[in-house]
């Protein structure tokens, strides 16, 4: 703005630039970050973190990775939060190998300067659930060997392994697993506990997982339990005939004021074993 004998300097460029990105408009936020050069003025560590984080929420990770080791040629020393913008943006668009490299060059970094460089734990659940999609088991545990106990509980790590097993359709493994958390005293999360037993009761289990669930009571851990697997559990256990432990856990039921769920209590109603009660 020379007619007002005013100049723009690098905080505002960055306002704008930022603002850009947000909107998805990179192409002209980069030419902006050009313009810099052209005046006499620099990016600094705001301007590359605006841009790096554009890129990422865009989807465009080859030219974000690119200006992060720009960055860091022109001397700057990326963040914890810049890390973690840059790895998140890898553990949903590319490869989780590519995220581990990343989470090795970020821990080399952050034990040459003293920081906290442990990711967050929705990074590390996106990263366990990529590692056993691809097949790489063996390197999710290790990644969970390597993060717990360093912001990141047990408890989450090896809840979110659970999921993936049963995604990848690793039922056995993934019992295994949940059962062994349960002896150790690490609790499951809700949804690895409703999962569980979903899933066993499926395979036509219906009586493991009625012991799978006295189990977790019995642990105190019934709370996290999705109301609508008791319903699914009743309905296993009525159409098996387990006409005792049904009742058991229909007056269980009743005890907590846990109502059946549709279309489960169409079919319970047909069910002799509950007249009974």
């Amino acid at each position: 703005m020379p007619e007002f004998n005013l100049h723009l300097d690098t905080t505002a460029y960055n306002v704008v630039i930022r603002l850009l990105c947000e909107k998805g408009d990179m192409d002209i936020g980069h030419k902006l970050m050009i313009e810099i050069g052209l005046i006499d003025l620099y990016p600094d560590m705001r301007t590359y973190f605006a841009k790096v984080k554009g890129f990422c929420n865009a989807g465009r990770l080859e030219e974000a990775c690119e200006l992060f080791q720009a960055m860091k040629g022109q001397g700057f020393s990326p963040n914890v939060v810049a890390y973690f913008v840059l790895l998140d943006g890898i553990c949903k668009h590319m490869s989780t190998r590519k995220a581990l490299e990343l989470l090795g060059e970020m821990d080399k970094a952050c034990r040459n300067c003293s920081l906290n460089c442990v990711p967050n734990c929705i990074i590390v659940i996106t990263l366990i659930t990529g590692l056993c999609v691809e097949g790489h088991v063996k390197e999710a545990c290790k990644l969970i060997d390597r993060v717990t106990g360093r912001g990141v509980s047990n408890s989450d790590c090896y809840s979110s392994l659970v999921l993936a097993l049963i995604r990848i359709n690793k039922l056995d493994e993934a019992e295994k697993l949940f059962r062994k958390m349960l002896v150790s005293g690490a609790k499951p999360s809700a949804i690895a506990c409703s999962t569980m037993i979903r899933e066993i009761c499926h395979e036509g289990q219906v009586l493991d997982s009625f012991c799978l669930y006295n189990e977790i009571e019995r642990m105190q851990y019934f709370s996290s339990i999705d109301t609508k697997i008791y319903s699914i559990l009743l309905v296993g256990l009525c159409q098996q005939s387990h006409s005792v432990e049904a009742t058991k856990l229909a007056r269980l039921m009743l005890r907590k004021r846990i109502r059946l769920k549709a279309p489960y209590d169409e079919i319970i109603m047909e069910a002799n074993v509950l007249t009974t009660l």
